[in-house]
Protein backbone atom coordinates (compact mmCIF):
# COMPACT_ATOMS: atom_id res chain seq x y z
CA UNK A 1 0.00 0.00 0.00
CA UNK A 2 1.28 3.58 -0.79
CA UNK A 3 2.05 5.76 1.74
CA UNK A 4 -0.41 8.96 2.02
CA UNK A 5 0.96 11.84 0.09
CA UNK A 6 2.36 15.19 2.47
CA UNK A 7 -1.20 16.51 0.11
CA UNK A 8 -3.26 14.06 2.13
CA UNK A 9 -1.68 14.56 4.71
CA UNK A 10 -2.11 18.47 5.35
CA UNK A 11 -5.62 18.23 4.37
CA UNK A 12 -6.46 15.72 7.21
CA UNK A 13 -4.51 18.22 9.34
CA UNK A 14 -7.08 20.75 7.50
CA UNK A 15 -9.86 18.86 8.49
CA UNK A 16 -9.20 18.26 11.98
CA UNK A 17 -8.69 22.04 12.52
CA UNK A 18 -12.09 22.39 11.20
CA UNK A 19 -13.79 19.80 13.32
CA UNK A 20 -11.92 21.89 16.44
CA UNK A 21 -13.03 25.48 15.50
CA UNK A 22 -16.54 24.05 15.30
CA UNK A 23 -16.11 22.33 18.77
CA UNK A 24 -14.86 25.61 19.99
CA UNK A 25 -17.72 27.55 18.74
CA UNK A 26 -20.40 24.65 20.31
CA UNK A 27 -18.49 25.28 23.64
CA UNK A 28 -19.20 29.21 23.20
CA UNK A 29 -22.77 28.35 22.36
CA UNK A 30 -23.22 26.78 25.46
CA UNK A 31 -21.37 29.52 27.72
CA UNK A 32 -23.74 31.71 26.10
CA UNK A 33 -26.65 29.75 27.33
CA UNK A 34 -25.29 29.24 30.87
CA UNK A 35 -24.56 33.16 30.90
CA UNK A 36 -28.41 33.75 30.09
CA UNK A 37 -29.84 31.04 32.89
CA UNK A 38 -27.95 33.16 35.47
CA UNK A 39 -28.75 36.79 37.07
CA UNK A 40 -26.78 39.76 35.69
CA UNK A 41 -23.81 40.66 37.21
CA UNK A 42 -21.49 39.21 39.25
CA UNK A 43 -17.88 37.26 38.57
CA UNK A 44 -17.92 34.53 36.10
CA UNK A 45 -15.50 32.19 37.81
CA UNK A 46 -14.86 28.53 38.93
CA UNK A 47 -11.75 28.25 40.17
CA UNK A 48 -12.60 24.98 42.02
CA UNK A 49 -14.20 23.51 38.74
CA UNK A 50 -11.28 24.93 36.49
CA UNK A 51 -8.63 23.49 38.56
CA UNK A 52 -10.68 20.10 38.05
CA UNK A 53 -10.94 20.62 34.09
CA UNK A 54 -7.20 21.44 34.15
CA UNK A 55 -6.18 18.25 36.28
CA UNK A 56 -8.29 15.57 34.02
CA UNK A 57 -6.94 17.40 31.10
CA UNK A 58 -3.35 16.67 32.74
CA UNK A 59 -3.76 13.51 34.52
CA UNK A 60 -5.23 11.55 30.56
CA UNK A 61 -2.74 13.66 28.50
CA UNK A 62 -0.49 10.99 26.72
CA UNK A 63 1.67 11.20 23.51
CA UNK A 64 4.59 13.77 22.40
CA UNK A 65 2.31 16.67 22.28
CA UNK A 66 3.88 18.97 25.53
CA UNK A 67 1.21 19.43 28.41
CA UNK A 68 2.47 22.69 29.15
CA UNK A 69 0.78 23.42 25.60
CA UNK A 70 -2.66 22.02 26.33
CA UNK A 71 -2.42 23.99 29.81
CA UNK A 72 -2.05 27.15 28.19
CA UNK A 73 -4.78 26.36 25.32
CA UNK A 74 -7.18 25.30 27.84
CA UNK A 75 -6.55 28.19 30.34
CA UNK A 76 -6.98 30.41 26.97
CA UNK A 77 -10.17 29.26 26.67
CA UNK A 78 -11.89 29.07 29.91
CA UNK A 79 -10.58 33.06 30.81
CA UNK A 80 -12.06 33.69 27.07
CA UNK A 81 -15.68 32.24 28.34
CA UNK A 82 -15.10 34.15 31.56
CA UNK A 83 -14.58 37.07 29.42
CA UNK A 84 -17.75 36.59 27.69
CA UNK A 85 -19.64 36.49 30.91
CA UNK A 86 -17.71 38.73 32.66
CA UNK A 87 -16.55 41.81 30.09
CA UNK A 88 -15.29 44.50 32.35
CA UNK A 89 -12.84 41.70 34.19
CA UNK A 90 -9.56 43.19 34.93
CA UNK A 91 -6.25 41.20 36.85
CA UNK A 92 -4.52 44.02 39.21
CA UNK A 93 -1.27 42.64 39.35
CA UNK A 94 1.67 43.31 42.22
CA UNK A 95 4.77 43.45 39.80
CA UNK A 96 7.14 45.64 41.77
CA UNK A 97 9.69 46.51 38.93
CA UNK A 98 12.40 44.06 39.89
CA UNK A 99 10.08 41.09 40.09
CA UNK A 100 8.43 40.76 36.01
CA UNK A 101 7.56 37.13 36.87
CA UNK A 102 4.21 37.75 38.45
CA UNK A 103 3.50 38.91 35.55
CA UNK A 104 4.10 35.91 33.75
CA UNK A 105 2.43 34.17 36.38
CA UNK A 106 -0.83 35.51 35.76
CA UNK A 107 -0.24 35.66 31.85
CA UNK A 108 -0.30 31.75 31.88
CA UNK A 109 -3.15 31.44 34.31
CA UNK A 110 -5.39 34.29 32.93
CA UNK A 111 -4.53 34.14 29.13
CA UNK A 112 -4.19 37.08 26.89
CA UNK A 113 -7.16 38.12 26.76
CA UNK A 114 -8.48 39.70 30.02
CA UNK A 115 -6.49 43.32 30.63
CA UNK A 116 -4.13 43.36 33.04
CA UNK A 117 -2.84 46.57 35.37
CA UNK A 118 0.63 46.44 37.25
CA UNK A 119 0.87 47.70 40.92
CA UNK A 120 3.88 48.09 43.15
CA UNK A 121 1.97 46.54 45.97
CA UNK A 122 0.03 44.01 47.40
CA UNK A 123 -1.65 47.07 49.51
CA UNK A 124 -2.10 48.76 46.23
CA UNK A 125 -3.77 45.37 44.50
CA UNK A 126 -6.00 44.95 47.26
CA UNK A 127 -7.69 48.18 47.18
CA UNK A 128 -7.83 47.81 43.43
CA UNK A 129 -10.25 44.56 44.29
CA UNK A 130 -11.85 46.10 47.16
CA UNK A 131 -12.76 49.25 44.69
CA UNK A 132 -14.52 46.86 41.83
CA UNK A 133 -16.23 43.49 42.28
CA UNK A 134 -15.10 42.21 38.71
CA UNK A 135 -11.11 42.89 39.38
CA UNK A 136 -9.26 39.91 40.29
CA UNK A 137 -5.76 40.53 41.89
CA UNK A 138 -2.77 38.33 41.83
CA UNK A 139 -0.54 39.14 44.95
CA UNK A 140 3.09 37.26 45.89
CA UNK A 141 2.64 34.28 48.52
CA UNK A 142 3.44 35.56 51.81
CA UNK A 143 6.70 35.08 53.71
CA UNK A 144 7.53 35.17 56.85
CA UNK A 145 10.26 38.00 55.63
CA UNK A 146 7.45 40.58 54.39
CA UNK A 147 7.81 43.86 56.35
CA UNK A 148 3.89 44.78 55.61
CA UNK A 149 2.27 41.36 55.62
CA UNK A 150 -0.72 42.28 53.87
CA UNK A 151 -2.80 39.08 53.70
CA UNK A 152 -4.35 39.73 57.66
CA UNK A 153 -6.15 42.37 56.27
CA UNK A 154 -8.58 39.74 54.86
CA UNK A 155 -9.34 38.87 58.45
CA UNK A 156 -11.28 42.21 58.53
CA UNK A 157 -15.14 41.83 58.26
CA UNK A 158 -15.75 44.43 55.49
CA UNK A 159 -18.26 42.83 52.37
CA UNK A 160 -15.76 44.40 50.04
CA UNK A 161 -12.69 42.22 51.32
CA UNK A 162 -11.38 39.37 49.38
CA UNK A 163 -10.48 35.92 49.78
CA UNK A 164 -7.75 34.03 48.16
CA UNK A 165 -9.44 31.76 45.13
CA UNK A 166 -6.47 30.25 43.77
CA UNK A 167 -2.19 29.88 43.75
CA UNK A 168 -0.39 30.33 40.92
CA UNK A 169 1.67 28.62 38.99
CA UNK A 170 -1.13 25.70 38.61
CA UNK A 171 1.59 24.46 36.27
CA UNK A 172 5.45 25.33 35.98
CA UNK A 173 5.75 26.18 32.08
CA UNK A 174 9.01 25.31 31.14
CA UNK A 175 9.87 29.15 29.77
CA UNK A 176 8.95 31.39 32.31
CA UNK A 177 10.97 33.64 34.39
CA UNK A 178 8.73 33.29 37.55
CA UNK A 179 10.64 29.83 38.40
CA UNK A 180 10.59 29.96 42.44
CA UNK A 181 7.63 32.37 42.83
CA UNK A 182 4.60 31.76 43.37
CA UNK A 183 0.91 33.96 43.71
CA UNK A 184 -2.16 34.14 45.36
CA UNK A 185 -5.38 35.20 43.15
CA UNK A 186 -7.80 37.59 45.21
CA UNK A 187 -11.52 37.83 44.48
CA UNK A 188 -14.27 39.09 46.12
CA UNK A 189 -15.96 35.46 45.94
CA UNK A 190 -16.37 32.32 48.01
CA UNK A 191 -13.33 29.84 47.21
CA UNK A 192 -15.28 26.89 45.78
CA UNK A 193 -13.66 23.00 46.17
CA UNK A 194 -11.51 21.27 43.57
CA UNK A 195 -11.30 17.87 45.75
CA UNK A 196 -7.70 18.24 46.63
CA UNK A 197 -7.78 21.63 48.31
CA UNK A 198 -5.89 23.97 50.69
CA UNK A 199 -7.65 26.71 53.09
CA UNK A 200 -6.04 29.61 54.96
CA UNK A 201 -6.57 30.44 58.46
CA UNK A 202 -5.78 33.59 59.87
CA UNK A 203 -4.87 33.63 63.78
CA UNK A 204 -4.79 37.13 65.16
CA UNK A 205 -3.13 36.88 68.52
CA UNK A 206 -2.03 39.60 71.36
CA UNK A 207 0.22 37.28 72.58
CA UNK A 208 2.64 34.69 70.88
CA UNK A 209 1.32 31.43 70.14
CA UNK A 210 3.92 28.26 69.64
CA UNK A 211 3.23 25.85 66.76
CA UNK A 212 2.66 22.80 69.26
CA UNK A 213 -0.33 25.22 70.88
CA UNK A 214 -1.84 25.42 67.85
CA UNK A 215 -1.27 22.20 66.51
CA UNK A 216 -3.26 20.97 69.83
CA UNK A 217 -6.00 23.98 69.43
CA UNK A 218 -7.22 22.74 65.95
CA UNK A 219 -7.39 18.90 66.99
CA UNK A 220 -9.45 19.83 70.02
CA UNK A 221 -11.60 21.96 67.49
CA UNK A 222 -12.54 19.10 65.61
CA UNK A 223 -9.93 20.51 62.52
CA UNK A 224 -7.58 18.73 60.55
CA UNK A 225 -3.78 19.29 60.89
CA UNK A 226 -1.95 21.96 59.75
CA UNK A 227 0.38 21.60 56.74
CA UNK A 228 2.38 24.91 58.01
CA UNK A 229 2.14 27.98 59.84
CA UNK A 230 3.48 31.76 58.80
CA UNK A 231 4.31 33.81 61.52
CA UNK A 232 4.38 37.38 61.11
CA UNK A 233 4.06 40.24 63.84
CA UNK A 234 2.76 43.88 62.63
CA UNK A 235 1.95 46.45 65.40
CA UNK A 236 2.50 44.37 68.15
CA UNK A 237 0.09 41.98 67.12
CA UNK A 238 1.16 38.29 66.25
CA UNK A 239 -0.49 37.18 62.92
CA UNK A 240 -0.51 33.10 62.10
CA UNK A 241 -1.11 32.42 58.57
CA UNK A 242 -2.50 28.48 59.01
CA UNK A 243 -2.82 25.84 55.54
CA UNK A 244 -5.22 23.03 56.45
CA UNK A 245 -6.54 20.65 53.87
CA UNK A 246 -9.65 21.57 52.44
CA UNK A 247 -12.06 24.57 52.30
CA UNK A 248 -13.62 26.13 55.43
CA UNK A 249 -15.80 28.76 55.11
CA UNK A 250 -15.42 31.67 57.88
CA UNK A 251 -18.71 30.47 58.92
CA UNK A 252 -17.50 26.99 60.04
CA UNK A 253 -18.59 26.50 63.78
CA UNK A 254 -15.29 24.89 64.36
CA UNK A 255 -13.27 28.47 63.85
CA UNK A 256 -15.29 29.56 66.85
CA UNK A 257 -14.56 26.57 68.53
CA UNK A 258 -10.95 27.22 67.58
CA UNK A 259 -10.78 30.70 69.25
CA UNK A 260 -12.16 29.20 72.43
CA UNK A 261 -9.61 26.41 72.52
CA UNK A 262 -6.70 28.83 72.37
CA UNK A 263 -7.92 31.12 74.59
CA UNK A 264 -7.71 34.52 72.87
CA UNK A 265 -7.56 37.80 74.11
CA UNK A 266 -8.88 40.45 71.98
CA UNK A 267 -7.81 38.11 69.12
CA UNK A 268 -9.74 36.24 66.49
CA UNK A 269 -9.83 33.91 63.67
CA UNK A 270 -10.79 34.07 60.63
CA UNK A 271 -10.86 31.78 57.18
CA UNK A 272 -9.41 34.33 54.63
CA UNK A 273 -9.92 31.59 51.55
CA UNK A 274 -8.37 28.45 50.05
CA UNK A 275 -6.59 27.49 46.80
CA UNK A 276 -6.47 24.26 44.37
CA UNK A 277 -3.19 22.18 44.99
CA UNK A 278 -0.97 22.92 42.08
CA UNK A 279 -0.79 19.76 39.63
CA UNK A 280 2.68 18.52 39.75
CA UNK A 281 2.23 16.65 36.21
CA UNK A 282 5.28 17.79 34.04
CA UNK A 283 5.03 20.35 31.65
Amino acid sequence: MDAPSLDSLRQEIDAIDGELHGLIQRRAALVDRIAASKPPGGLALRPGREAKVMRQRLETHQGPFPAAAVYRMWREMMCAFTMMQTPDIKVAICRPHDQPGYWDLARDHFGCQITFVANDTPAQVLAAVRANPSTLGVVPVPIEADAAPWWPLLAGRDATLPNVVARLPFLVMPNARARGISAFVLARMEPEESGDDRALISIESMDGLSRNRISGALAKAGLPAFTSVLDQVAGGVHHYLVELPGVIADSDKRLRELEIALELKNGRVAAIGAYAVPSTARA
